[in-house]
């Protein structure tokens, strides 16, 4: 009898470090060293308003080195479309602007959810821009803005903006 629960006890220890190794190679990724600025915006009970500017200011100091600018957005399943378009704005410190409209697929075809995550919240990763540089150091803000038809959208709970370094120009 004692031999039994010996062997079950080695079998939970295996599984539970088996459990526990592949948890740290999930995680692994998720702390890699080349992300320069992350945040996150929260909306509101979940609801992103129109003309509900979430801003982002990112002071930049390298100007040789390449960036890949990517957006993140976290839905919930009272999300009640497939897609997101939203307004891209970047002010440089020179005070030039730019904007762009960018279409997010949160859904495939079926209406099931893209992106990581479980339950009722998932999140998405957009790129918005890769080989990126900065010509001049200072303080550079980005803006994002839902730009659906609907003057509420329901289900949007966090908004992001993730700017990784890539490499150097020189």
């Amino acid at each position: 009898m004692e031999a039994k629960s010996s062997k079950q006890f080695r079998r939970k220890k295996i599984s539970l470090q088996f459990l526990m190794m592949v948890s740290l190679l999930w995680l692994m990724p998720a702390c890699s060293n080349d992300v320069f600025f992350e945040e996150f915006r929260k909306t509101d009970g979940e609801t992103w308003h129109m003309n509900e500017l979430k801003e982002f200011p990112v002071y930049i100091n390298d100007t040789a080195a390449t960036y890949r600018l990517i957006f993140t957005i976290r839905n919930t399943s009272d999300y009640e479309y497939s897609n997101l378009y939203i307004f891209f704005t970047s002010i440089a410190p020179g005070q030039m602007v730019t904007r762009d409209t960018i279409e997010c697929m949160l859904a495939d075809r079926y209406g099931r959810w893209l992106g990581k995550g479980f339950g009722k919240i998932r999140e998405n990763r957009f790129l918005i821009k890769d080989n990126l540089f900065f010509p001049e150091t200072g303080e550079y803000l980005f803006t994002l803005e839902q730009a659906m038809r609907n003057e509420s959208l329901k289900g949007i709970a966090d908004v992001g903006l993730r700017l990784e370094k890539t490499g150097s120009t020189q």
